[in-house]
């Protein structure tokens, strides 16, 4: 029989924290939990301007560095920074289709998939964010995820590998994760539609210490993604001790 890969844990700083308060999280709260963030495959997903800095502080750590968006093309659109010079500055994976900028943005589905092709051509591992934005029965978020997940399937080589971060938009930032029927309903629905691809599924919103053993209980999550945990050490003890406890 063989040995279950690893959990696997990220974050985004989103636009929280800047050079100065990026550098002091990573020398305080990173590097002194290096090795065992390491050992869940734990990467950082940060604003563009922080990526050389980070991947500097963190040289030899094993903790990854990623980017929280991507260009979807290789053409010359200014502002934009493409797949190919986030792999030559050292991120392993990049986040295509945040809620927050499906909403803020109007990122569709298509701009989505052209991301996640872009990165993976690059040699990126796309993060996919997906989920459903408000409360609705399980269901409907399966229904809307599958939707989601398939346009991506189809843009990338089944060979390539995918993330898929089922991260419920209204559970972005509150006090309750997805309860693991709901959760382990979507999971069910985007393994369905990723059959044949290389492709992991990690669970975000709201998750502090016990969720992800609660979602394992009715689903097989290969992770969680973390919010404000990842700020704080003792969630962050906490969290990883549940994540390598599940090894």
């Amino acid at each position: 029989m063989s040995t279950p890969p690893a959990p696997i844990s990220l974050t985004s700083t989103k636009m929280r924290m800047g050079l100065v308060r990026t550098r002091d999280w990573i020398e305080t709260l990173l590097l002194p939990h290096a090795e065992r963030l390491a050992g869940v495959s734990f990467f950082a997903c940060l604003p563009h301007p922080l990526l050389l800095p980070a991947r500097q502080w963190l040289r030899g750590s094993g903790v990854g560095v990623a980017a929280q968006d991507v260009a979807p093309g290789t053409g010359e659109v200014t502002g934009t920074v493409s797949a190919s010079l986030l792999a030559e500055v050292g991120c392993s994976h990049v986040m295509v289709g945040h809620a927050e900028r499906r909403d803020v943005f109007g990122e569709t589905d298509e701009l989505v998939a052209r991301k996640a092709a872009a990165a993976s051509r690059a040699g990126l591992t796309p993060v996919v964010c997906v989920g459903e934005t408000d409360v609705v029965p399980a269901s409907d978020a399966a229904a809307l995820t599958r939707a989601q997940a398939r346009t991506v399937v189809a843009a990338v080589p089944p060979e390539r590998p995918l993330l898929f971060l089922y991260e419920p938009g209204w559970a972005i930032g509150g006090s309750e994760a997805a309860g693991p029927a709901h959760a382990g309903r979507v999971l069910r629905a985007l393994r369905d539609v990723t059959v044949g691809h290389d492709v992991r599924f990690v669970y975000g919103g709201a998750v502090v210490p016990g969720v992800y053993t609660r979602l394992r209980g009715e689903a097989d999550w290969d992770g969680v993604a973390l919010g404000r945990v990842a700020q704080d050490p003792r969630l962050l003890t906490e969290t990883l001790d549940e994540l390598t406890a599940q090894k």
